[in-house]
């Protein structure tokens, strides 16, 4: 049901603000979707000259058999579950904002007297 700009409330006209509030949800939870985005594309910064030198000296020290050992299957599981834990973080931080997004639809407070502390948000 699309909003008025008043409210008639007693024959009194009201005048009626955006939800600043709603509005500051809604930009949060824009920023926490495009998260799961920005996991994926993350990359390590390359690396510079002086470093690759001392990357190849250590990986020269590294065989094949260190990256297939019990210890690097515990390091890679840990990465997946810090990975996964990462995305479920976010979809419950999703959720919740969607939860509270919502409760002010179903509350019809999209639109709110521009008076009220909902219409002045931040309170600063």
């Amino acid at each position: 049901m699309p909003s008025s700009p008043t409210y008639d409330a007693d024959d009194d006209d009201v005048r009626m603000a955006p939800n600043r509030k709603l509005e500051a949800i809604r930009e949060v939870k824009h920023y926490a979707q495009g998260s799961r985005y920005r996991l994926d594309a993350w990359e390590p910064a390359s690396t510079t000259d002086s470093t690759s030198q001392h990357s190849e000296t250590f990986d020269a020290g590294l065989n094949e058999n260190v990256w297939t050992s019990p210890v690097a299957d515990d390091y890679r599981t840990d990465i997946d579950t810090a990975d996964s834990g990462a995305y479920d973080a976010i979809g419950d931080i999703v959720s919740d904002l969607t939860d509270a997004e919502n409760a002010f639809y179903d509350a019809g407070l999209d639109m709110v007297p521009e008076d009220s502390a909902l219409a002045r948000w931040p309170l600063t």
